[in-house]
Parts: structure tokens; C-alpha cells; sequence
């Protein structure tokens, strides 16, 4: 392609010597550049451009329009020799001469390079780098490593790397395209050899393949039983032991467990590779151990062995609520139910109950012992005791005497006698005492401290501490599980419940040792209201039940 410009020039007619009788002439001189023709280059490669101008005594300058960027522009002269640029993919590169000659204004042309890529295809190696001592026997680490594959372009460098296996036996392994490959030696009757093959792909798609060979030896012993991990359990928790990660080189095995050391645990099933067990109730750590054996199709056999460390859970020294059953919005339901998790039959002493190793008897996780008038032991279904021991406090209670009488006369623990509250050692103030012979059968008052005086005088049960009840000792005998029964304790443990109703305002109201602190007086206690578990606030000067307790 070529430009043009026009020169101006004045001439004289050689008839006229340039004076008379001629006439001047006005001629155009025209300018002109050719960049050449369009080229097709391959990158890295020199090439060169030639420009021609007319008329001859002008001067070339080269720039850069468009595409891949070359150096040194821009460049002045009719022939240039440049290198084409290293590129990813093919491309186009545009350049454009100017011209000027003397006196006519510049003119230019562009050439068009086309730059075809050159992708050098990259180098794939393979090594082994673990184990670091060859050969590798049973359990050992392989590693395979394509790192070493190189990309032989400056700016190029690899994407992806592919492994195959081309034969050999199966592997567990979690990724076929990482530069590394590992997997664990496996189980073999025989020695193997393994073909693999590694493609590696550089940023401009280039694809290259190798292969390696090498070979897994066999083992000698074809069955490896593995009975899991050791545990740490707290007990009556559910226990798992697991065989499934031992080996064989037959498709199926078979497995059998038995228990070596340890209180006897019941498995749900000793022939599967899989079995469960509540840890039992114990009072200090305990060590359990079993073994597995594992026999394969073929009848060979090997065994392995785990300990589990059981310890005694932090249950604390209160009782639990008494609730077994968990509910929805209106019906009892399975208490494992995801739509109502968290219930209070899933939780706390309850929940494990079945388990317990009660020393005495109760709903659920309570437990009580019977003692006679000597603070001895009876037998459970004695109907002949004098007061309770709980097993998970270790507080003894008194047991009410039999209701009889009308008051004021009945004997000194008749269950139907109620008192006013005073205690001689509270810090909370005087309290109204009641009268004598009126709702107890007491010559001197009937109110709290008077009771408890003449309960300790008859030394009752083996003991002379006796008190009234903190709020959470006494809270802690409701079994909120007999809600809508007439009483929320267990009458066969605390018989001789007087009749709700006989103290107006509330139906069942049993004294604890607290003020009610209302911030203006300190003129009422808490009571319990053993007909429905609620407290309540309950001015010290009216009369409610009691029932006593004392440490051992």
C-alpha cells in the first residue's frame, strides 16, 4: 500500500530566459511510502520489514498500532529485523511507517504480522519418593511425584496433572489429580506389578504422557485384625467396638469378640464385626479390655485387642426431676424425636436409670434405703421403718407416724400436725410462734423450733441433728413424673400424707429452712407445695407441714 503527498514546484520557460514573454508554471512533486506486504511470522522468530518513500531524501519512522508488544519502539529507518513475541496464542500485530521528505507533509502505510504460536509441549516425569528405602512392604505410604515434569517454554508452566493406573490391583486412593499421588501398600498373597501413567498439561493445552512401573510385594500374613482404637467412656454410656477396618485378602470375613478384663459388659451381639454395650455402673476408673478375631473365607485367623477406660460420671448429690417420658405438643412421643429434642427424660440421672446399680429402691434414678428406729437398714418391702435414706443425697429423713387423733391429739410426728415458722438459729428475724395445742400436740408452742427440740430429745432414728429442709434438699423428693396424682412423692417411700385442703390457701405446704427475701420484710418463708411441686412465698406466721432431715 502506498501514500502520497504533493510538492509544490516552480519552473522557468527557457524561452523567456525567466524574464518576458513567458508565463510561470506551478508543477506537483508527489510523496509517497510503502510499509511492504503483510506478513505471516512464527513467535520467537526474527522477521524482517523493508519501507519505500518517494521522493529519496526523506526519513522513516516505525510504531507500533496494535497486538503483542514488540521492544525498541518507536524506530527510525526504512529496514528494521525484529524478533516476533512470545505468545500463548496466535495473534496479530499491526505497525505503521511514517515518511517525510523535505518540504511535504508526512505520509504513512501499515503492515499487517500475523504471529503463530509455537507451544513446546511439556515434560512428564515420574518419581517415587516415599518409601524413602525401597522396596515398601504391607502398610507402608507410596508416594508418586510428578514435580519433577517440566515445561520447557519461559513463560509457560503446567496445569494439571493426571494419573492413571493402568493395571494393578485396587488402591484406595482420594485424588488422581494432585502433582503427588499417595496410597497405602495393601494387603497382597502375591506380589504385584503396577503400570501408571502420569498426563501433564502446560497453560497453552499441550498435553504430555509417561509411564512407570513398579511393583508391591507380598505379604506373609493374610489376615490383619484390627479391633479400633483405645477409648476413654464415662459409665452407662453406649459403647462401640468396630472391626470393619480389619483386613484380608478374601472378600468376606468373620469376626468374634470376647471380653479379657473387666465387671462383665453384655454385648449385643460378640459374632458381629460391629457390636455395642452400655458401660456399667462404677464407682472408681475402670479398665475393660477386649479382643477380636478375625478368620477369613480360608479359615486363617489373627486377633487384636483395645482397652476402654471407664470412669465414674459426675452426677452430682441432687436427685433428678422423675420425668421419663418426653412429649410434643400434645402427645407422648419417642424421646429420641428430632422435632423435640433436649427433653428432660433425655438428660441427667433419669435418662440412664435402667442402668443404675441402685443400692435402694425409687422411681426411676432415686433411690432410697428403709431404716428402722435405730437408723439399721430393712429390707425394701418393709412395711416397718422410721425414716428414709437417700442414696444419691445422703440425707436421712423422717418418716412420718401414722395419722390418728384429731388435733391437738395426736403424737409428736403424726403427719397431719403443722406448724408455724421460727428457728431459733435463722438469721432472719422473730417469727410469730404458734399456740400450744393447736395444731400440734406440743405443751409449749406449735412452731418449728419447738417441734425439732423435742423430735432431737427422743434421739429419733439414731440421731439428734435433725433440722428443717433447705429449699433444694426438700425440692429435691418431688417426682415431677406423678404429675396429676394426688401427691408428687413417693408415698410407699413417705406414706401417711395428710389429706390436701386441711391448711387453707394451699394444698399440700411443707416448711423449708429459707427466707423469702422480698427486699421490704422478712416476714415469710418458702414452702413446697407437695401436691403440685410448686413454691411459694408464705408469711412465717401461718402454720404448714414439715418433714425433717439430717446428715448421717
Amino acid at each position: 500500500m502506498k501514500a502520497f503527498a504533493l510538492i509544490p514546484l516552480i519552473s522557468c520557460s527557457l524561452l523567456s530566459a525567466c524574464g518576458g514573454g513567458g508565463s510561470d508554471d506551478n508543477l506537483a512533486v508527489e510523496t509517497s511510502v510503502n510499509a511492504g506486504a503483510d506478513l505471516s511470522v512464527i513467535e520467537k522468530t526474527e522477521f524482517t520489514i523493508t519501507a519505500q518513500g518517494s521522493p529519496a531524501d526523506g526519513t522513516f519512522t516505525w510504531q507500533q498500532v496494535s497486538g503483542p508488544s514488540l521492544d525498541g519502539f518507536p524506530l527510525d529507518g526504512a529496514e528494521q529485523t525484529l524478533t516476533a513475541p512470545d505468545i500463548k496464542t496466535d495473534s496479530n500485530i499491526v505497525l505503521r511507517v511514517s515518511y517525510q521528505s523535505s518540504g511535504s507533509s508526512a505520509v504513512s502505510d501499515d503492515i499487517s504480522i500475523s504471529v503463530s504460536s509455537n507451544n513446546q509441549l511439556p515434560l512428564a516425569v515420574i518419581t517415587q519418593t516415599l518409601p524413602v528405602t525401597p522396596p515398601s512392604v504391607y502398610k507402608d505410604t507410596v508416594t508418586l511425584s510428578g514435580l519433577e515434569s517440566s515445561e520447557p517454554d519461559e513463560n509457560g508452566q503446567i496445569n494439571s496433572y493426571l494419573w492413571q493406573l493402568l493395571s494393578g490391583p485396587d488402591l484406595n486412593i482420594t485424588t488422581f489429580n494432585e502433582a503427588t499421588l499417595s496410597f497405602s501398600h495393601p494387603l497382597l498373597e502375591s506380589s504385584e506389578n503396577l503400570l501408571w501413567q502420569l498426563t501433564v498439561t502446560d497453560d497453552e493445552g499441550g498435553e504430555a504422557s509417561t509411564q512407570y512401573t513398579m511393583t508391591l510385594n507380598k505379604t506373609n500374613e493374610l489376615v490383619d485384625a484390627n479391633a479400633g482404637e483405645d477409648q476413654n467412656i464415662e459409665e452407662f454410656e453406649q459403647v462401640t467396638l468396630d472391626a470393619t477396618s480389619s483386613e484380608t485378602v478374601t472378600d468376606t470375613y468373620q469376626c468374634k469378640w470376647q471380653q479379657l478384663t473387666g465387671s462383665a459388659e453384655a454385648l449385643t451381639d460378640s459374632s458381629q464385626c460391629i457390636t455395642t454395650f452400655f458401660a456399667s455402673d462404677v464407682d472408681t476408673d475402670t479398665i475393660l479390655s477386649f479382643e477380636v478375631t478375625v478368620t477369613d473365607s480360608k479359615g486363617r485367623t489373627d486377633t487384636d485387642a483395645l482397652f476402654i477406660d471407664v470412669s465414674p460420671k459426675s452426677l452430682g448429690l441432687i436427685n433428678d426431676s422423675g420425668v421419663g417420658e418426653c412429649y410434643n405438643n400434645t402427645l407422648r412421643i419417642n424421646c429420641d424425636n428430632d422435632d423435640f429434642p433436649g427433653q428432660d427424660a433425655e438428660l441427667g440421672r433419669d435418662s440412664f436409670a435402667n442402668r443404675l446399680d441402685k443400692v435402694g429402691q425409687g422411681n426411676l434414678a432415686f433411690d432410697y434405703t428403709k431404716l428402722n428406729e435405730f437408723a439399721d437398714e430393712v429390707a425394701d418391702d418393709s412395711t416397718n421403718f422410721s425414716c428414709i435414706r437417700d442414696n444419691v443425697t445422703g440425707l436421712v429423713w423422717e418418716v412420718k407416724s401414722g395419722i390418728s387423733g384429731s388435733l391437738p391429739n395426736t403424737p409428736l410426728r403424726d403427719g397431719q400436725n403443722h406448724y408455724t415458722w421460727n428457728l431459733s438459729d435463722a438469721d432472719s428475724g422473730a417469727a410469730t410462734t404458734g399456740g400450744a395445742n393447736t395444731t400440734c400436740p406440743s405443751d409449749t408452742d406449735c412452731g418449728l423450733q419447738t417441734y425439732i427440740n423435742e423430735v432431737n430429745a427422743v434421739d429419733f432414728c439414731g440421731g439428734t441433728n435433725w433440722r428443717v429442709p433447705t429449699y433444694t434438699e426438700l425440692l429435691g423428693l418431688i417426682d415431677y413424673g406423678k404429675q396429676g396424682q394426688r401427691v408428687l412423692i413417693d408415698t410407699s417411700i413417705f406414706p401417711h400424707i395428710p389429706l390436701a385442703g386441711a391448711i387453707s390457701g394451699v394444698s399440700l405446704p411443707y416448711w423449708t429452712s429459707q427466707t423469702a427475701a422480698d427486699g421490704t420484710s422478712l416476714s415469710q418463708a418458702y414452702i413446697i407445695d407437695m401436691s403440685s411441686g410448686n413454691d411459694l412465698a408464705y408469711p412465717k406466721d401461718k402454720t404448714a407441714y414439715v418433714r425433717l432431715v439430717r446428715s448421717r
